[in-house]
């Protein structure tokens, strides 16, 4: 069985990605496997906006 990975921090976020040296904060080149992806971005809309959704209205 293989252990889980190792918590993000903060400072990953800061950082290009370590294969095709993109931007942080920014998609991958289509031919990295490494970071941060459209099917990655893809599912964080999809979960803010279920988060969004989910939240009562404010009074």
């Amino acid at each position: 069985m293989s252990s889980p990975p190792p918590p993000f921090r903060p400072e990953d976020f800061e950082e290009r990605c370590e294969t095709c040296l993109a931007p942080p904060g920014q998609l991958c080149h289509a031919w990295c496997d490494t970071g941060y992806t459209a099917d990655d971005a893809r599912a964080d809309a999809e979960r803010h906006a279920a988060q969004r959704d989910a939240k009562p209205p404010a009074s």
